[in-house]
Order: structure tokens, then C-alpha cells, then sequence
């Protein structure tokens, strides 16, 4: 499997106006909440670190497990540089 890798601005809109869902169960009922995420907060998915900064423009690494994936710009997650250096050795870079 070729996993494809992209640099990213911390800045980019894709890190805008996001919301992450929280499903919960409880007395067998399913309990939803919806929790804005702010724009600062571009989270590596392996290390958990914080790779936007405020006072600098700084980059992150969306990475892609398929061609299909890349073409339809759906990435699995993004990563900091030490941390996709480290688990995709052999990632290809693209544009």
C-alpha cells in the first residue's frame, strides 16, 4: 500500500470553523453533543502536540493510505514532521 503525504499551512481552511461529534450511551439511549473546535488547535494525531502557533505560520502533514483518497483530497489525519517522518518512512510527497 503507497501512503501519499501533503504539507499543509496550520492556517488552511480546512482547520476552520471545525466540530467533532461525541457519541455517549446511557439508560440505552444514545447521547450526541457537538463541541466546536478552535481554529488554534491543529492536534498531530500520533503525539497529540499543537503544530499551529499564533505568532508564526506553521505546517502539518495530511496523510492519504490511498491514490483514491488523494484524488478525492480525504485525508486520514494529520501529523507533525516528527512524527510522519517516523511512522511513514516511505510515504510519497505530493503537492
Amino acid at each position: 500500500m503507497t501512503v501519499y503525504i501533503k504539507k499543509v499551512s496550520t492556517r488552511d481552511q480546512r482547520f476552520k470553523n471545525r466540530m467533532t461529534t461525541i457519541v455517549g450511551f446511557a439508560s440505552g439511549r444514545a447521547h450526541v453533543t457537538n463541541i466546536a473546535v478552535p481554529d488554534a488547535e491543529v492536534l498531530c494525531n500520533s503525539c497529540n502536540r499543537n503544530i499551529h502557533r499564533e505568532l508564526e505560520e506553521t505546517f502539518g502533514w495530511l496523510v492519504y493510505l490511498s491514490k483514491t483518497a488523494l484524488q478525492a483530497n480525504i485525508p486520514y489525519d494529520v501529523y507533525c514532521e516528527s512524527c510522519v517522518k517516523r511512522l511513514f518512512p516511505k510515504a510519497v510527497v505530493v503537492e
